[in-house]
């Protein structure tokens, strides 16, 4: 008998101080889209953008043994679709230093980026690897 009201009591006692899950809705959130971003693009893609500043890097400018060099390049596009705020980082001041070169050299406007409907500058993070042979 003593088990029985042991295991009523343990019963109740678990049905009473159990917690419940609620999920709270926020009204303000619930009618708001998601925030829509697009990236700025380069006329032909990323890879384009890539392949002609590797084409425009002058080896000759930079003097290194056999090798590989890496570098990378942070820049922004800003909302007239112009590279600015650039910033390599690399372990070749040489390197670096011709990069950003061919970089503030680009005479070609990217599609703005947008956040909200509005032009927006957006920042990129591009890697650079530079074979000396």
């Amino acid at each position: 008998m003593k088990k029985i009201i042991f295991l009523f009591l343990s019963l109740g006692f678990c049905l009473c101080f159990s917690q419940a899950k609620e999920t709270v809705v926020n009204p303000s959130k619930e009618n708001n889209t998601t925030e829509e971003r697009k990236q700025a693009e380069y006329p032909g893609g990323i890879n384009v953008f890539m392949r002609e500043v590797s084409q425009k890097i002058d080896i000759k400018r930079i003097k290194g043994g056999p090798g590989q060099v890496r570098a990378s390049a942070k820049f922004s596009v800003n909302t007239q679709g112009v590279i600015e705020k650039i910033s390599i980082t690399g372990s070749n001041e040489k390197v670096n230093k011709e990069i950003e070169r061919v970089m503030k050299s680009m005479t070609t406007r990217w599609t703005p980026g947008e956040y909200k409907g509005s032009p927006a500058e957006i920042f990129y993070t591009l890697p650079f690897i530079v074979n000396f042979e």
